[in-house]
């Protein structure tokens, strides 16, 4: 029988983890391995997160191809979109569709108003824009009591089913200031994480200028912006802040939390916002 390895070693999901139902869809693969204790050899087999190569096209044009989870493509091409500074509102966005692992986006602009380059970011954003100027600077006022945002890290772990089989997914999630959950997703990248959740947020018509992402991922610059181009004023992560991050989330006045772990947080820029 396959063990729950993954989860044993989470600790207090062990029972929660054993109740799950196998989902024979969910995008992970069953694979052996063996098992290396001391002088002792045991055989497993465990889930292993698939990822793929997903081609996003805007209006003819290919714009990226990233290796993401296999499902939720609308939403990561529209957060993408919006998160890296190709269209500025979710609204010059006119159509989507899928086939297969290409999304194909319409948008409502002439192809001569779309300004495109690209550079490579170790930190694992892509990036669309090769600096972060035009980013306008993030004037929301509002204030989220400190226990929202330590419920929100323990959402994460409530709803990362693919985590806690695998171990190979970030998890980000967009909530508001009262604590409700406006969209949660899973990726094998933390940056893709990203783009679906904000997406996800952003196609269903919400104004995510009250709202923080919440995400597992280290916060770069290449992170903060992506939320600084959704609107969000407030970023939260349960790892590590970058320089790039804290450098970036200064130029434009939005609000830096991290290391996350009930009951302390860090919050580097915009203490104000936290109540």
């Amino acid at each position: 029988m396959k063990e729950n390895w993954h989860a044993e070693k989470a600790g207090k999901w062990t029972s929660y983890w054993k109740d799950e139902v196998h989902d024979p869809f969910a995008p992970y693969i069953l694979t052996k391995c063996v098992e290396i204790s001391g002088l002792d050899r045991k055989e497993l087999e465990l889930d292993v997160v698939e990822e793929e190569s997903i081609k996003i096209m805007l209006d003819v044009r290919h714009i990226v191809t990233l290796l993401a989870l296999p499902g939720e493509l609308r939403e990561l091409a529209a957060g993408f979109l919006i998160c890296e500074g190709v269209l500025k509102r979710i609204e010059d966005i006119r159509s989507i569709s899928v086939q297969e692992n290409t999304v194909f986006c319409q948008s409502l602009l002439d192809n001569s108003e779309l300004e495109l380059w690209t550079e490579v970011r170790s930190s694992g954003c892509i990036g669309i824009k090769s600096s972060w100027e035009g980013i306008e600077p993030i004037k929301s006022g509002v204030r989220m009591e400190k226990e929202v945002l330590l419920n929100a890290i323990e959402q994460i772990k409530e709803r990362g089913k693919i985590w806690r089989r695998t171990g190979g997914t970030h998890s980000s999630l967009i909530c508001t200031k009262e604590g409700d959950i406006v969209s949660f997703c899973e990726d094998v990248s933390r940056a893709c994480s990203v783009d679906k959740a904000a997406g996800t947020a952003l196609l269903s018509g919400k104004n995510l200028s009250d709202c923080a992402l919440v995400t597992t991922g280290r916060l770069s610059g290449g992170m903060v912006a992506k939320a600084a181009r959704a609107g969000i004023p407030i970023v939260v992560s349960k790892a590590a802040p970058l320089s790039s991050g804290l450098r970036f989330q200064k130029m434009v006045g939005m609000t830096l939390v991290a290391f996350v772990r009930n009951p302390n947080l860090y919050v580097y820029s915009g203490q104000e916002r936290i109540i």
